[in-house]
């Protein structure tokens, strides 16, 4: 069974366009004629085919193998109730199409180089691209603000609401106070939605806000938030920082088109 899920990711994330005149990275919208970006977060669907493809090359108890694996220690912090997301989360389908989380800057930078070699390489086979090479990144964080720039008029002045109603995103909102449940830390329950869920930008994307705040390749710098964040820390011009894999914090590639000499 995992062999033909291994052999629909190749087709979902590593198919390419009809036309060739025109090629379109893999997974991706483009900005301009050198920079494309991913529609969505990377999911644990795109990780784990990711993780089999190490394990098949390396072994199962290989340091390769071990290096690629998330944290999934990271759902157990003070007073959550996170126990079935510890076992489930990165490995029950229910989750596959959600945002993979437990993943070090190293890891994310790791998948970015395996992601490049494997769609050149499909490249290669394809015999149809060879005046053109491709690199998958993380953003730097002008790149992930210069991409994300129909948001910017998203919230109020105060940052507390969004304009539009209609375009929802996943946040962390302020408590009702008059509610008579909440949890023993006086927060409300959370919730992460798939990585295709919520209106898209006007470039074709998916939580560029919340869901889960995206790495970029400054380390230690997230943007747009997350499920755990207020909505005010979610701005566009906003840096949320990290130290380490969190149950919040995932990653986004864009992709650099390049010609050959």
């Amino acid at each position: 069974m995992r062999s033909v899920y291994l052999l629909s990711s190749v087709l979902i994330l590593f198919s390419f366009t009809s036309s060739k005149k025109e090629f379109t990275p893999p997974g991706t919208v483009k900005y301009n004629d050198t920079l494309f970006i991913d529609k969505c977060e990377i999911d644990n669907f795109s990780w784990s085919e990711y993780e089999l493809d190490i394990k098949k090359k390396y072994g199962k108890n290989s340091i390769q193998h071990k290096e690629v694996l998330p944290d999934t220690l990271i759902w157990r912090y003070k007073y959550s109730c996170n126990e079935p997301y510890v076992i489930y989360y990165y490995r029950h389908p229910a989750y596959r199409n959600y945002p993979v989380v437990g993943i070090s800057y190293e890891q994310a930078l790791a998948f970015c180089k395996w992601r490049t070699e494997r769609v050149t390489l499909l490249m290669a086979i394809s015999k149809k691209y060879n005046g053109i090479s491709i690199e998958y990144r993380l953003p730097s964080k002008s790149e992930w603000e210069l991409l994300s720039f129909d948001i910017r008029n998203l919230f109020n002045a105060d940052g507390w609401e969004v304009r539009d109603k209609k375009r929802a995103v996943n946040t962390r909102w302020m408590p009702d106070t008059s509610l008579k449940y909440k949890k023993a830390d006086g927060l409300y329950p959370e919730i992460f939605a798939p990585v295709n869920a919520y209106e898209k930008t006007i470039l074709g994307l998916h939580n560029m806000i919340g869901n889960v705040s995206e790495m970029v390749s400054e380390k230690g710098i997230s943007k747009g938030g997350s499920w755990m964040h207020l909505l005010e820390d979610c701005r566009v011009g906003k840096d949320i920082n990290y130290e380490k894999a969190e149950p919040w914090l995932g990653f986004r590639c864009v992709c650099v088109l390049r010609k050959k000499n």
